[in-house]
C-alpha cells in the first residue's frame, strides 16, 4: 500500500466515527444558504487575475507524511495572522490527524481569527474527502472552500460531491497530478484546477509538472500545489494563476513580514546558476542563486568528493550536485554522502523511471546538437523528463566548453529553462530573447585562467538584477 492508501483507509474509518456523532440530515439542514450564489472563491480569484497578480494560498500545516513534524507547536492564531497580513488570498488549513497533525478546530480556530480582520482571506479546508459529510462539516466550521482530489475519487463520485460543495455555498478547488487523472474528469465543468506536484503514492516532488497541464486546463483558472519553497521555485511555476504554498512558509524562522509577492521573487527576477564551484570560500557566495558543484568525470571542473567533505559546507540549499554521464550507483552515492536539496542532470543519461526514483530537485539539461531539429529534440530529450523534473536547462552540444548554443531550441522551448552555453557578463542580454527563459547557468563565463573569479560572480549577478525581463513575467507579478 502507498502512503495515499493508508490516508483513506484510516479516513474512511473516521467517517464511520462522524456519523455516529453527526446524523447526515441534520448537519446537511443547517448548512442550507438563505440563497444560493456564485461561490466567492471563483468571484476573487477572477477579481485577481483581472488586477494581474497570482492568488496565494497560503498554507497552515503542522507535519506531513514527507517532512514530519514542520512546526509541531505551531500557534495557529498568530501565524493565521501573520499570512492575511502579508497578503494571502487564502488560507488552507488542513483538519486530518494521524498524517498532518491538523483537526476541525484547527480550521474552527482559523475562522475564529480571519472573522477579526476586516476583508479577510478566504479559509480552504485541505482535507481527504469522500463523503458529503465531511463536506457539510467544513462549512459548519467555517470553510469557504474545499479540495477535492481526483486520485482518491470516481470521476462520478467528485462530480457530486461538488455540486454538494457548491449548493452550500463552498467553491471547489479539484486536484490531479497527471494527465490521466485530468483526463478522466475533463467532461466536469469544474472552474479550478490544482496541480499538486507531488505524488501522493511517493511524495517525491517535480515542479514543472504543474507546466505540463497548463496547456491542458480548456480554460480553467490553475493553481500550482505543493514545492514551492523560495523565489526560485516560484520562477519555475510563474505562468499558473496561483499557487497553494505550505512548507516554505510553515518552517521555523521564515519571515512573513514582506507581502507574499516579494517574499516569493528575487529582486532581479532573473536566476542565476555559477556552475563549477571548486572552492571553500565561494561556498557562501550570495550573489548566485545555485551554486554547481560538478561531479562529472567528463569534466575538468570536478570537485573530489573528499575536497567538498573537507571543506565542510553547512548550507546546502542553495548547492547543485552536477552529474553528466555518471553512473546513476555514483548519483546515490553522492546523495547519501552529502545532503544535496537541488541535482543537475543530463537528458539521456538516466532513463526516466530512475530519476523518478530520486528524492531531489532535478534541474534537467539538454544537449542542442545543431544537427538535430528543435522538434527532434523536444520528442526525445524533453518530452519523456516533463513531468518528472523541477526546471530545463538548455545547453550547448559540448557542456562546459563556453560554446553558445547553435540551434533556435530555446525560441520554441514550452517550459521555464535557464540558459547555459557560452554566457559571460557581455551577453547576458541573450536570455531576452526566449520567452520561457528565467534565467541563466554559466560555467566558463564566471572563470579567469580557469580559475572560479568572485568578482565576476558578483558583476554577473548585478547585471541579472537590471536586466530587462521577458515580457510574459509581467504577467505574473
Amino acid at each position: 500500500m502507498t502512503i495515499l492508501d493508508h490516508i483513506v483507509a484510516s479516513k474512511r474509518q473516521e467517517i464511520v466515527q462522524w456519523y455516529e456523532q453527526y446524523p447526515l440530515d441534520s448537519v446537511r439542514m443547517a448548512c442550507q444558504p438563505e440563497q444560493k450564489s456564485t461561490p466567492e472563491f471563483y468571484q476573487r480569484l477572477a477579481q485577481t487575475k483581472a488586477s494581474g497578480q497570482p492568488f496565494f494560498i497560503a498554507e497552515f500545516k503542522r507535519k506531513s507524511p514527507s517532512e514530519g513534524w514542520i512546526q509541531q507547536n505551531a500557534d495557529l492564531p498568530a501565524q493565521i495572522r501573520a499570512y492575511a497580513a502579508a497578503g494571502a488570498s487564502a488560507i488552507s488549513v488542513l483538519t486530518d490527524g494521524p498524517y498532518f497533525g491538523g483537526s476541525y478546530e484547527d480550521l474552527k480556530a482559523a475562522r475564529a481569527v480571519l472573522d477579526t480582520i476586516p476583508h479577510p482571506p478566504l479559509l480552504l479546508q485541505k482535507e481527504f474527502i469522500l463523503d458529503p459529510l465531511q463536506i457539510y462539516l467544513a462549512k459548519m466550521a467555517g470553510a469557504d472552500l474545499i479540495l477535492l482530489i481526483a486520485a482518491i475519487l470516481s470521476p462520478e463520485t467528485l462530480e457530486s460531491l461538488r455540486l454538494t460543495a457548491e449548493s452550500i455555498g463552498l467553491g471547489v478547488l479539484v486536484e490531479v497530478h497527471d494527465a490521466e487523472e485530468l483526463a478522466q474528469i475533463q467532461h466536469i465543468p469544474f472552474p479550478v484546477l490544482g496541480v499538486n506536484n507531488r505524488d501522493l503514492k511517493t511524495f517525491r516532488t517535480a515542479l514543472n509538472r504543474s507546466n505540463t497541464l497548463m496547456d491542458q486546463a480548456n480554460g480553467r483558472y490553475i493553481i500550482a500545489e505543493s514545492g514551492v519553497l523560495d523565489h526560485r521555485h516560484f520562477q519555475m511555476v510563474r505562468r499558473a494563476d496561483g499557487f497553494l504554498i505550505g512548507t516554505g512558509l510553515m518552517k521555523p524562522g521564515t519571515a512573513l513580514a514582506e507581502s507574499f509577492t516579494e517574499h516569493f521573487q528575487h529582486e532581479g527576477k532573473w536566476l542565476f546558476k555559477a556552475c563549477g564551484i571548486r572552492t571553500e570560500s565561494l561556498l557562501t557566495n550570495r550573489s548566485a542563486d545555485w551554486l554547481g558543484i560538478n561531479f562529472s568525470p567528463r569534466s575538468k571542473r570536478r570537485l573530489n568528493p573528499e575536497a567538498l567533505e573537507a571543506m565542510n559546507p553547512v548550507d546546502f540549499s542553495r548547492l547543485v550536485a552536477v552529474f553528466y554521464q555518471n553512473t546513476f550507483e555514483e548519483i546515490v552515492a553522492i546523495l547519501a554522502r552529502f545532503p544535496f536539496k537541488t541535482i543537475q542532470l543530463y537528458a539521456g543519461d538516466l532513463p526516466p523511471d530512475r530519476v523518478r526514483q530520486l528524492k531531489s530537485r532535478v534541474l534537467m539539461a539538454i544537449k542542442t546538437p545543431p544537427e538535430q531539429t528543435p522538434e527532434g529534440i523536444l520528442e526525445t530529450l524533453a518530452e519523456p523528463y516533463a513531468a518528472d523534473v523541477d526546471c530545463f536547462i538548455l545547453d550547448s552540444a559540448t557542456p562546459g566548453a563556453g560554446a553558445r548554443i547553435q540551434s533556435d531550441l530555446p525560441a520554441r522551448f514550452p517550459y521555464p529553462f535557464l540558459l547555459a552555453g557560452g554566457l559571460h557578463e557581455d551577453n547576458l542580454d541573450l536570455a531576452t530573447q526566449y520567452p520561457n527563459c528565467i534565467g541563466v547557468d554559466i560555467a566558463s563565463g564566471i572563470e579567469s585562467d580557469g580559475v572560479v573569479d568572485f568578482e565576476k560572480i558578483k558583476r554577473i549577478g548585478e547585471q541579472l538584477a537590471s536586466l530587462p525581463l521577458p515580457h510574459d513575467f509581467s504577467d505574473c507579478f
